[in-house]
């Protein structure tokens, strides 16, 4: 039982210093597990558009391709210790 207590718990700890970083109002998240698993097989509706090392790489490369109209949204998804960048299909 404190396993998914933790995990939740980490996941709203990560939710709220993603929601920090972001001032453009893009849509940025930290998967749980079940979230997370999706990342290596795609979401439906959503691509890997890159996998970073940091959040913060992962972010600055979301809120770019927002800035370029790339996409309007983006997740960062912790997934396997690196961050997948997800973007709408």
């Amino acid at each position: 039982m404190q396993k998914p207590i933790r995990t939740v718990g980490t996941a709203v700890a990560g939710l709220a210093m993603a929601l920090a970083l972001t001032g453009a109002g893009a849509v940025v998240t930290v998967a749980t597990a079940t979230a997370a698993a999706a990342s290596e097989t795609g979401a439906q509706g959503w691509d890997v558009s890159g996998s970073f090392d940091t959040q913060q790489e992962c972010v600055a490369a979301g809120d770019a391709g927002v800035a370029a109209g790339s996409w309007a949204q983006y997740w960062c998804v912790l997934f396997e210790a690196r961050w997948d960048l997800m973007t709408p299909a």
